[in-house]
């Protein structure tokens, strides 16, 4: 029970933290969003080296490095890497231009699609529930199209991005140090040689501006680490419930700390997609119920 209660509490924490980030990474606009990006992966790997060296877990490190190369599958940590910077990249550009409400949409999106991508790739097989669900997203999705007049590629993509992330990390689990870490380095050398050849120097806007871009490495790995005590002390379904903390908080700093219009158009579309995700929540809490039954018998 005490750590269950943890859990919960790492959880909440952790949705709370990512819920927040929307604000911090608006305080960073006057930094172009590709070199914030930069910097996030560059102090993200600093600050994983010290938790790692803190841990003692190089040399687990350097095991698991060694065994995803003989077992051909560090490709799938590449591709990992590069999609984890490209929703990196996306949440901090939509942020930094007034689109923090499309934003937090991509991850009310995202467990829905998360189903889909179950159905395609791992043959699971859909409820009528969960049928319904998708088809009021893909409502409220077509609703967007119509009032904005084009498809919302960015709120998709970014949905998109940690989707397909998220499946990767189901194919090949590492702990969340080890996999942050893997993933950080891939694609820092490729941050790096950005940072040099890009115009923008990290302190020309000033000692604040400075001291938020390097705890952008730091607010990266604390939410991560609570995520893995929470991921490891309680159950998925709860989980699940937690996690729409995260997009719920960012829609709040959207429109009552960024100042975001909320019109009824964007009423609408959230309608839509909030009933989908209130079947979705009620398909998978019967499920879950009827899988403890059984386990019970």
């Amino acid at each position: 029970m005490e750590n269950r209660h943890l859990g919960i509490v790492s959880g909440f924490a952790t949705y709370f933290m990512w819920g927040l980030l929307g604000v911090f990474w608006e305080l960073l606009s006057i930094v172009p969003a590709m070199d914030t990006l930069a910097y996030r992966i560059v102090w993200s790997l600093v600050t994983i080296s010290v938790v790692l060296t803190f841990q003692k877990n190089w040399a687990d490190l350097w095991r698991i490095i060694i065994t995803l190369i003989n077992n051909r599958k560090i490709g799938w940590i590449i591709l990992s890497a590069f999609l984890i910077s490209i929703n990196w990249f996306l949440y901090i550009n939509m942020v930094t231009h007034e689109q923090a409400t499309e934003a937090s949409l991509s991850y009310y999106i995202m467990p829905l699609m998360n189903v889909v991508v179950a159905v395609v790739f791992l043959h699971e097989k859909l409820s009528r529930s969960q049928i319904v669900a998708l088809i009021l997203v893909f409502i409220g999705v077509i609703t967007l199209t119509i009032q904005t007049g084009s498809l919302p590629l960015n709120t998709l993509l970014m949905a998109a991005s940690f989707c397909f992330y998220g499946l990767i990390k189901k194919q090949v689990p590492l702990p969340a140090t080890i996999s942050l870490a893997l993933e950080t380095a891939i694609v820092a050398p490729i941050a790096l040689v950005y940072l040099f050849l890009s115009p923008h120097v990290m302190t020309q806007n000033g000692p604040r501006i400075t001291i938020l871009l390097i705890l952008s490495g730091i607010l990266t790995v604390i939410p991560l680490l609570l995520f893995a005590v929470a991921n490891k002390n309680t159950d998925f379904i709860t989980l699940s419930f937690i996690q729409y903390l995260n997009p719920t908080i960012q829609l709040l700093m959207a429109v009552f700390v960024l100042h975001e219009a909320f019109s009824w158009h964007k009423a609408i579309v959230f309608a839509f997609i909030w009933s989908g995700i209130l079947v979705f929540i009620f398909d998978s809490l019967n499920g879950y119920q009827k899988f403890k039954k059984t386990t019970i018998l």
